[in-house]
């Protein structure tokens, strides 16, 4: 049988050389230039994995059969393209959630014109200016304050909520945890980096003991914060969690999510080379993205040694959405 073959894409413009691509394709089909962005020199090789192009933070890189015509990347349209390339650091994770958001919405056909996406303040909150949905960009912490009111009044929007983890846990504690509470129709994306990126890496409420930040220089002296178990106990009808290196779970709980009636959490570990890795692992971002592999464990499966987070399917529940029991009791005040 005659081996196919692929082509390999690389859009200079977006690249942001975080060395990613070359240092994850399994085939060595990449390698660097002079200047440090990824070359082909050996494109035979490709066997299309799509590991380059999945966990691309950038949207630079991409595969297609050969023959077929590439010029663009698979979810372009999706992207605001004028306010391209993010501000994101190379090796953020954040591009590689946004991105398996937009392939999971491709693929089960959401129309984009039925789609809101809010954020809050944060690198994560930048997600939305670069979105061809229906978007708001809010104030830190409130975010999903403003997707409740706007499901109310608009409950046929599939309504999307990215959020990093001090946006979600610290100062909008208040509003995830009454989220959760009462199951609003929701989907509420979390993206832990274990700090807080954008304003200088500061220790956030998943910050690990005894890891460093710019303000726990001798390694920070709480415990953690787990999201996911609070939203489980406060009776979200789906939590589950997934890293940046494991798109294919990551894509798959998405997909989950998206369907989900009620409060859905799903909780995306990702690297933050720039301030994180740089203080606790390493600032190359490969070698960053790699570490979610070593300390995580797919949930019902035995651990390896040094994993101590569950990723996958963390609880589901089937309660009526609160969207339900509204029009309920509406229906119920009318028939009176």
């Amino acid at each position: 049988m005659e081996k196919k073959l692929y082509n390999v894409h690389i859009d200079k413009q977006y690249c942001k050389k975080c060395g990613i691509c070359v240092n994850i394709c399994p085939k060595n089909v990449l390698d660097f230039d002079s200047y440090g962005y990824p070359r082909i020199i050996d494109e035979d090789a490709c066997i299309d994995c799509k590991q380059c192009e999945n966990h691309c933070p950038d949207f630079a890189i991409w595969t297609t059969a050969r023959g077929v015509k590439g010029e663009k990347h698979p979810v372009s349209d999706y992207l605001r393209r004028d306010h391209m390339p993010s501000v994101w650091c190379p090796g953020c994770g954040i591009g590689m959630v946004f991105q398996s958001i937009l392939r999971v919405v491709t693929k089960i056909h959401l129309d984009k014109d039925k789609i809101s996406m809010i954020s809050g303040i944060g690198c994560t909150g930048r997600m939305p200016g670069y979105a061809d949905f229906n978007t708001l960009h809010t104030t830190h912490g409130r975010a999903l304050a403003f997707a409740t009111g706007l499901k109310l009044a608009k409950p046929d929007l599939k309504v999307i909520v990215v959020m990093g983890d001090g946006d979600a846990y610290a100062i909008g504690g208040n509003h995830f945890l009454h989220a959760a509470k009462r199951n609003v129709d929701i989907l509420a994306i979390v993206i832990n980096n274990y700090n807080y990126g954008m304003t200088g890496g500061q220790a956030s409420p998943t910050t690990p003991l005894n890891a460093y930040t710019t303000t726990t220089p001798y390694g920070n002296m709480e415990p953690s914060f787990d999201g996911c178990a609070v939203a489980a106990a406060a009776g979200a009808n789906f939590v589950a969690r997934s890293t940046v290196y494991h798109i294919p779970l990551l894509e798959k709980m998405l997909e989950k999510a998206m369907n989900v009636e009620g409060f859905a959490l799903l909780e995306v570990l990702s690297p933050c080379p720039t301030y994180y890795g740089r203080l606790n692992l390493e600032a190359d971002p490969f070698k960053t993205l790699e570490w979610y592999r070593k300390i995580t464990y797919l949930v019902g499966t035995q651990p390896k040694e040094g994993a101590f987070i569950p990723i996958g399917l963390l609880a589901e529940n089937n309660k009526k959405g609160y969207l339900n029991i509204l029009r309920g009791k509406w229906n119920e005040i009318k028939s009176r």
